[in-house]
């Protein structure tokens, strides 16, 4: 996708599917994660200190409908942009093992040839499984990257078999029945447009997860591996 085909119909349709399924109550429930399943060792960039507490925030209003249970990924300790998920899930998974170092030599090959990347936090939608950020590229830089990311990887790039074709931030991935499902589509068609927060992701970090649970409250904690400059003129 380029700077002349917007993101925003992807994020509507996103929302249009997910609307049914939060009023019927068969939105989908995510589980802590199985071998095979959601959650596999990702290529992620964490946004900077302001941007976290604009997910935050964001966060925290939508909890008020959702209610509890769900998985909090807005969390400033959990807050991250997917710019590529490796390899379904693996709880085995280690930093020692061989592709993790064939992983690393693919993101120093791209942090070195690509600069940092600047994108806009334009509002709220809703998917079938979660509570997004839209982050919609200022330019062509962020999807430059993906392809330079995918390049470099080569085969190893196999598990993504499509270029993503939005940026966005999950900040509540449901877990739970909803709380109060039309106060949050509400709240949500309310959110579509309200923000205009710039963002520059400077860095990529290989990372894998781990579910944690707290007196009730629950997220996906990111295990850094690796993390490289964008570097590039």
């Amino acid at each position: 996708m380029s700077p002349a085909d917007p993101t925003r119909p992807v994020f509507d349709r996103l929302l249009s599917d997910a609307v049914p399924a939060l009023l019927g109550g068969s939105h989908r429930q995510d589980v802590p994660p199985v071998d095979g399943g959601r959650w596999p060792v990702s290529v992620v960039s964490i946004p900077g200190e302001r941007s976290r507490d604009v997910l935050t925030e964001v966060m925290d209003e939508a909890l008020v409908h959702a209610g509890p249970g769900h998985f909090e990924t807005g969390r400033a300790d959990a807050s991250h942009l997917t710019v590529r998920a490796l390899e379904p899930y693996r709880d085995a998974a280690s930093p020692a093992d061989e592709i993790s170092d064939d992983w690393i030599s693919a993101l120093e090959l791209v942090g070195r040839g690509s600069p940092p990347v600047r994108l806009r936090l334009t509002g709220v939608t809703l998917s079938t499984s979660a509570v997004m950020v839209q982050a919609e590229p200022l330019d062509d830089a962020p999807w430059e990257l993906m392809r330079r990311l995918r390049a470099a990887l080569g085969p190893l790039a196999w598990f993504e078999e499509q270029e993503r074709d939005i940026w966005y931030a999950s900040v509540l991935h449901f877990a739970a029945p909803i709380l109060d499902a039309p106060s949050l589509v509400s709240w949500a068609a309310e959110r579509r447009r309200s923000l205009a927060h710039d963002l520059v992701l400077d860095s990529l970090m290989l990372a894998r997860f781990r579910y944690c649970a707290n007196g009730g409250r629950r997220h996906m904690a990111m295990e850094p591996w690796h993390s490289v400059d964008l570097a590039g003129g």
